[in-house]
């Protein structure tokens, strides 16, 4: 976490810059977000609840089938006292895979289609709502790439996406979230490993290199790397030709 970092006083920023946002965006009536049950969805939506008031807040939860911790989704929500809308994209998903017609379709693939599903149905729901999308991403993941292209980063505006995990930790904290919620260890939810399982390092790791250019071990520090200039296709708008 950076030194200078005052969680109390970044809240208040976030806070006030959603505020800002919502009074650019004059026809656009509250802010739709995709409730995983984790600490960014959970931290991103109490921060919406502070800025905008929970009238104008809608939570989606949109489980690929059976969700098995759709117990910490539901009580986020109620927690916050925000309107919600369960979509399960089960059938949706299984119709894609069976659409495609691809027996031999990679296990990454697989794994990125609900992440993008659940932005189609985020959006659908916000187009009739006349809502803007809320985005869940944080810096640390965004930095190695754990994310899904046109998928979770997609979004209208990301009250967190500069904020490190262990930031986005303390905001939840200061916002007096459950510690439970707050402190719960960072999976996918597709794949059945933890997120630092999956990467081969920690977030704690990824957030040293971030601030220091090295987490004190040359292997991990040469993975995260790799990581990053790997996926730095994902941090950047696809470049267009442009006439000469």
């Amino acid at each position: 976490m950076r030194k200078d970092f005052n969680a109390e006083k970044e809240c208040k920023n976030i806070i006030n810059w959603i505020r800002e946002y919502f009074k650019a965006q004059p026809n656009a009536k509250g802010a739709i977000i995709g409730i995983s049950g984790g600490k960014d969805s959970s931290v991103a939506s109490k921060l919406l609840v502070e800025a905008l008031g929970k009238e104008r807040v809608f939570g989606v939860l949109m489980p690929n089938g059976e969700q098995k911790d759709i117990a910490d989704s539901l009580r986020v929500v109620d927690i916050l006292g925000i309107n919600y809308k369960i979509v399960n994209i089960e059938k949706a998903y299984n119709g894609l895979l069976e659409a495609i017609q691809e027996n031999n379709l990679s296990i990454d693939a697989k794994v990125n289609i609900p992440p993008r599903l659940r932005m189609t149905t985020l959006y659908a729901i916000a187009a009739n709502m006349y809502y803007r999308v809320c985005g869940t991403g944080n810096k640390s993941e965004g930095f190695v790439g754990y994310t899904t292209k046109w998928g979770d980063n997609a979004y209208d505006f990301n009250p967190i996406g500069n904020l490190t995990t262990e930031e986005v930790v303390a905001i939840g904290d200061v916002l007096g979230l459950p510690y439970e919620l707050v402190h719960k260890t960072p999976n996918d939810g597709l794949s059945g490993k933890s997120d630092e399982e999956k990467l081969g390092f920690t977030y704690q790791q990824v957030n040293e290199y971030i601030e220091n250019g090295s987490c004190g071990d040359k292997e991990i520090d040469e993975k995260i790397k790799l990581k990053h200039e790997y996926n730095k296709h994902k941090r950047n708008l696809p470049p267009k030709y442009e006439r000469v």
